[in-house]
């Protein structure tokens, strides 16, 4: 069930771009790396990999207390945290993962998270989480979309330029229209996908803007 009015506008996917534009990185560091010399425990930067190319992680594999980067400018605990917000991991504010977590998820969770204060008593306001999915759809019609702000990767795989002024047009089959409302396509590397639908829900809320959505077309018929 593609969830698409035939009768309606032309059906169509949105890949995510907000978690990994610099805009909306945010120097938050693992309490852990206190503890490991200022960097990241080699655990943790496996979960960062594992996590930026679709695995699914459970809890236990995500640090709870993150705290500003010692003499990063601007400090992160003086920025105001977008609705999807990157440390390597992807953040969610809690009214997008309010939103998030009311379509299907399908193998997907938000794990809460905790941003604090240089001092280690003050919370930032506000609910955070880190988003886990790994559902996968084979829906990228490579020979049909533009070519030009994709770069070829390793095992069949494209990574979208999305430093161009123009995002490349991307087209997908109908198979991107079934199941999961959050994915990632088997051939896109580093972003990933929502539906429609979730789309329109975050739009209603104003919740959008920050997730740098692009629409990309599905051929149907």
């Amino acid at each position: 069930m593609s969830g698409q009015d035939p009768s309606g506008p032309e059906p169509c996917i949105w890949l995510v771009q907000g978690h990994g534009l610099g805009e909306n990185g945010r120097a938050w560091v693992p309490a852990e790396s206190f503890e490991n010399g200022g960097k990241a425990p080699e655990p943790i930067l496996k979960s960062i990999k594992q996590t930026k190319v679709g695995w699914f992680l459970p809890q236990d594999r995500f640090p709870t207390d993150n705290y500003p980067r010692p003499e990063h400018y601007p400090p992160a605990h003086e920025q105001p945290a977008p609705q999807i917000f990157s440390n390597g991991f992807t953040f969610l504010s809690g009214e997008s993962a309010e939103v998030v977590r009311s379509f299907d998820m399908g193998e997907g969770a938000l794990y809460p998270a905790r941003l604090w204060h240089p001092d280690g008593k003050t919370l930032m306001p506000g609910a955070f989480f880190y988003l886990s999915q790994g559902n996968r759809k084979d829906a990228f019609l490579r020979e049909r979309s533009d070519e030009k702000g994709l770069d070829a990767m390793s095992q069949g795989r494209w990574r979208v330029d999305v430093v161009r002024a123009r995002a490349p047009l991307l087209l997908f089959s109908e198979n991107a229209l079934a199941g999961r409302d959050i994915w990632w396509d088997k051939s896109i590397y580093i972003h990933f996908f929502i539906s429609d639908r979730l789309k329109r829900a975050l739009d209603s809320r104003g919740l959008s803007e920050d997730w740098h959505l692009v629409r990309c077309p599905v051929v149907t018929g």
